[in-house]
């Protein structure tokens, strides 16, 4: 009898990461089941719990998306092409 590989890829889940601001420290905040955000300062080693309701806490955006559409900016000429290229409001 002949086996069947399984051949469907296998991705490592990944945690959900914002860019953020905590006070005044900008870094990531990666959340955490049931516990908050645990909230790394740009450049830092340590890194910080904070609570979900916590008001010092702004998420910006996702890093996987905001890293993608970086890359796709650069790739049609960076932030000068694409500042360019909009059509919004020109008339």
């Amino acid at each position: 009898m002949a086996t069947v590989t399984d051949l469907s890829p296998y991705r490592k889940p990944q945690a959900v990461t914002h860019y953020a601001y905590y006070g005044d420290l900008y870094g990531t905040a990666e959340l955490l089941n049931g516990s908050g955000y645990l909230f790394r300062a740009e450049g830092a080693r340590q890194a910080t719990l904070v609570g979900y309701r916590d008001p010092a806490l702004l998420l910006l955006g996702l890093v996987d998306v905001a890293d993608m559409q970086h890359d796709i900016d650069l790739a049609v000429g960076g932030p000068a092409a694409v500042a360019c290229s909009r059509e919004e409001g020109v008339r």
